[in-house]
């Protein structure tokens, strides 16, 4: 197999960061791509930070205006030349045999341009109450990628995703979404008929440090809940119920007034399996240790490895 895949890299700023990003493409040891950079109208100076790459393969696109993610994305799918198409946060990393591995499952299951390949990545920094190899298990034929999202605890990361180009046209990003423009896509791509193949190896470096400029970060639960209302009566009660918990409650818990609902609706979750233990620990406990004192119960926990990862 030697076709041509399109790396396609959106950033906004990351001027710090977009070249470590880089420099994980170009070390792949699959070598027939091309990487295509969008920078959506950084105030940064990208092409400066990439100026020392010397590497025909790689173009930079800049957006006049920011446009946000989604917009980049897109950007990067229409300029793209490849039979595949790949995606790479800007702070993200790949490991060199990624596409290889990809390319490698994709073929054993008959190349076809509604097939989507993802795999395991790997959370960096780690956390004591959570695993750091992200999913346990792929996709299931039979479930919906909602179910397996957030009724099964599963994961799709875009900078895993692998897909036929003609897929990535058809779906594209959603333009305008300020949040969960990953967790749309893949579920718009299950609309267009993709079928979902995983391979059980850890692939990407998902670089998840605390930055500010990082929308998950925001306290703001309003643009989830406004999300997630679109598919209202296209996912299952369970599936919604796993998303609350996973993506509203933890916001929910640091509003005083919101704080009781948040934590019955943890209880429910535990007893409907909808929530790993750990992390059903780690936010009860947050709740009833002041503050002050989380952070050295969080050493004590980590060193004592009280809390196991499953």
């Amino acid at each position: 197999m030697n076709h041509l895949v399109s790396v396609i890299i959106p950033t906004y700023n990351r001027a710090d960061l977009i070249g470590r990003a880089i420099a994980s493409v170009i070390a792949q040891t699959y070598q027939n791509l091309e990487i295509i950079v969008v920078d959506d109208a950084s105030t940064e100076d990208i092409p400066q930070a990439i100026a020392h790459i010397d590497d025909s393969r790689l173009q930079c696109i800049r957006h006049p205006t920011n446009l946000g993610g989604s917009a980049a994305r897109n950007t990067g799918i229409k300029a793209a030349q490849g039979e595949f198409v790949a995606f790479l946060d800007s702070d993200d990393t790949w490991l060199p045999h990624k596409l290889q591995c990809q390319l490698a499952e994709i073929s054993k299951v008959n190349i076809s341009d509604n097939l989507v390949c993802y795999g395991q990545f790997q959370s960096s920094p780690k956390v004591f109450y959570a695993p750091s190899v992200f999913p346990t298990r792929g996709k299931q034929p039979q479930e919906t990628v909602a179910d397996y999202l957030w009724a099964s605890q599963g994961e799709m990361l875009t900078s895993s995703l692998l897909m036929h180009r003609s897929l990535a046209q058809r779906t594209l990003f959603q333009p305008g979404l300020i949040k969960h423009q990953d967790l749309d896509f893949v579920i718009r791509l299950e609309h267009q008929g993709a079928v979902f193949v995983f391979v059980p190896q850890v692939l990407t470096i998902w670089h998840n440090e605390v930055r500010g400029d990082r929308i998950s970060r925001n306290r703001d639960y309003q643009l989830s809940l406004n999300w997630i209302n679109t598919y209202g009566d296209r996912i299952s009660e369970r599936a919604m119920q796993g998303f609350m918990l996973k993506e509203i409650v933890p916001k929910m818990l640091l509003n005083q007034e919101d704080k009781p609902q948040a934590i019955k609706m943890l209880i429910k979750g535990r007893k409907a399996g909808l929530i790993p233990l750990n992390r059903f620990l780690f936010l009860i406990i947050q709740q009833a240790i002041p503050r002050q004192y989380q952070q050295s119960l969080k050493v004590f926990l980590q060193k004592a490895k009280l809390l196991k990862k499953k």
